[in-house]
């Protein structure tokens, strides 16, 4: 019978191939370490980044309001967010209690602007109408919200002038709904409106080319009212009444 081979060292032997597995376990668990250890750093980094006082909001710059005062909003933010580190401050948050705070404001954009402030930008409720009054000009925009007493009244706003005294809330209702309900050229095209009550609305047209005084009626139909009082106009017409705005009356 012959004798049998010498046991093999080579690569193929059962004491290589055990020591190829015990190398690849430990290549594995070398990883595994490493990526333990690396999710461990970031968890620390974000603790202390979430308490550190050193990310402590300590700024907030606003801009893009004329109708909103910045400095206003800055304290405001600062007196319920200040002193917290900036990971835990929430742009949501604070955009919905800026909007809550100052109901001029249409939209508030919150954004992180360095490591311990922020920067807020104000987009302004567009005044649709303004109410004359003894100290200036009451100004309002399509939901009603009051936008405040100016001087002046803007250019692009049409004025509600005074009909025997201040007009009543549901008249002033009326004429916001009025207003809502037309373009922005439209709107602009309405110099001033006057109402004795909610369903007795009446204005000027002014479109640069032609001039009328219109009667409008109540609030419903406003932009086909308006576009029927344009074109009567620009036809020369100069008293037109457009409460049934399929049956104008002019005169």
């Amino acid at each position: 019978m012959a004798p049998l081979p010498e046991p093999r060292t080579g690569d193929n032997s059962t004491a290589d191939l055990t020591g190829v597995i015990r190398a690849r376990r430990n290549q594995v668990w070398r990883q595994r370490l490493v990526l333990i250890g690396a999710v461990a750093a970031v968890l620390v980094i974000a603790a202390v980044l979430w308490l550190s006082p050193l990310l402590a909001l300590d700024k907030v710059s606003v801009k893009g309001s004329e109708l909103v005062d910045h400095e206003q909003v800055s304290e405001s933010v600062l007196d319920t967010e200040g002193g917290t580190p900036l990971p835990r401050v929430r742009p949501g948050t604070v955009e919905k209690k800026v909007l809550k705070a100052f109901p001029r404001a249409k939209q508030a954009s919150v954004h992180y602007s360095g490591p311990r402030s922020l920067s807020i930008q104000i987009t302004d409720r567009d005044p649709v109408l303004a109410i004359t009054t003894t100290g200036g000009f009451k100004l309002f925009d399509d939901e009603a919200v009051n936008l405040g007493t100016v001087k002046k009244a803007p250019k692009s706003v049409t004025v509600l002038e005074e009909s025997d005294g201040a007009p009543d809330q549901k008249t002033v209702a009326a004429v916001i709904r009025f207003m809502a309900e037309l373009r922005p050229q439209l709107r602009s095209d309405l110099a001033s409106i006057h109402a004795k009550d909610e369903n007795n609305l009446a204005g000027v047209i002014d479109t640069g080319n032609a001039k009328a005084k219109v009667v409008f009626g109540d609030s419903t139909s406003a932009s086909l009212k308006m576009r029927t009082a344009l074109q009567l106009a620009a036809d020369g017409r100069t008293e037109i009444d457009v409460s049934i705005p399929s049956v104008p009356v002019t005169n």
